[in-house]
């Protein structure tokens, strides 16, 4: 299966450049917030370490937020999913034709052997066909769906494909996880806010309004208006769980009978058990992704902890909600 790194990973255009320095900015001014040395220090290990990459870097090149807010999944597979990507990243793969995207023309592959490229056909303005190989397509001028009928073609030859082959041609994001680049940037700073405020003591509304005034003055584009009507305002809203309401930095300890017993582990790994805590700090969606809309936004994204996270599985909150208010009657719990 594809194991490496996304192809061109550490390629960016100008314009990738300049929204990734945006967040480094809003990284920044976080940092800045904070008044105590050594959890300034831990907010930069942890969140705020900026990475001028495509897929935040190897092993601990990107800080959370921007793997989280900036960054899809990480994927590997039989497939030609990249291993994290930038979300507006303008090669999108589908089931169905979406409204915010253009079809490609037909996917060709060239070269033999261990050397086999995916080229993505396109049209431009003027109606003439341009090509793209699999590690160029982060150049194309806008953004483009692939769809199965573009896939079958080769349905045969992608099924033998070799892991190499599958790892040199990593490229395309799920059409779930993408979104606009100011959106991305829009979730970087409300996910930001969140742990500033929760974890590192900094004061909500000078920051806010510090942030506020980065989104306003940004010239990435300037034809774009930040921030958006879906960017929060209410601070219970962004620094508690969706879920239990608590605070993210809430530990969860008073629902746990006994302590979490400890389990083997080889000593010649990293540990990653934090991130198997209750509490672990995971982003959430409200709403889950969907194809047919773009929902990764300031709106629909928050930090909850593990527990939460894992109970909502891929539902809706409200769904979430009832479930929980079922199982309770169920076991005649209700107060």
């Amino acid at each position: 299966m594809a194991t490496g790194r996304t192809i061109s990973a550490s390629f960016l255009t100008d314009f990738d450049k300049k929204v990734i320095e945006l967040c480094e900015k809003i990284s920044d001014t976080i940092f800045n917030s904070i008044t105590d040395k050594d959890k300034q220090k831990l907010f930069k290990k942890e969140y705020g370490k900026i990475s001028l990459t495509r897929d935040g870097g190897l092993g601990l090149g990107a800080g959370k937020l921007q793997r989280d807010a900036i960054c899809t999944r990480g994927r590997q597979g039989k497939a030609p999913y990249s291993n994290r990507n930038l979300r507006w990243h303008p090669l999108i793969v589908a089931e169905n034709s979406v409204e915010y995207a253009k079809e490609i023309e037909r996917i060709e592959i060239d070269g033999e052997d261990e050397s086999q490229v995916l080229v993505f056909v396109i049209k431009n303005s003027k109606g003439k066909e341009e090509k793209y190989p699999s590690d160029k397509v982060h150049e194309l001028p806008e953004r483009y769906v692939a769809l199965p009928k573009h896939w079958m073609p080769h349905i045969d030859k992608l099924k033998n494909w070799s892991d190499t082959l599958w790892t040199q041609n990593s490229c395309v994001i799920p059409t779930y996880e993408c979104c606009d680049w100011f959106q991305s940037v829009e979730t970087y700073a409300i996910l930001g806010i969140s742990v500033a405020v929760a974890f590192y003591d900094v004061d909500f509304k000078t920051l806010y309004a510090e942030i506020e005034n980065i989104l306003k003055s940004q010239t990435v584009d300037k034809t774009i208006k930040l921030p958006s009507k879906l960017f929060p305002t209410d601070k219970k809203d962004i620094i508690c769980c969706p879920i239990c309401k608590k605070t993210i930095s809430s530990n969860l300890n008073e629902f746990r009978k006994e302590e979490r017993p400890a389990t083997w582990q080889p000593a010649w790994r990293s540990s990653k058990k934090e991130e198997g805590e209750d509490a672990s700090n995971q982003i959430m969606h409200v709403s889950p992704l969907i194809e047919t809309e773009i929902r990764h936004t300031a709106k629909n994204v928050r930090y909850g902890h593990r527990w939460c996270n894992v109970a909502m599985t891929d539902h809706s909150l409200d769904e979430t909600l009832d479930f929980m208010e079922f199982v309770v009657k169920a076991h005649n719990r209700c107060k």
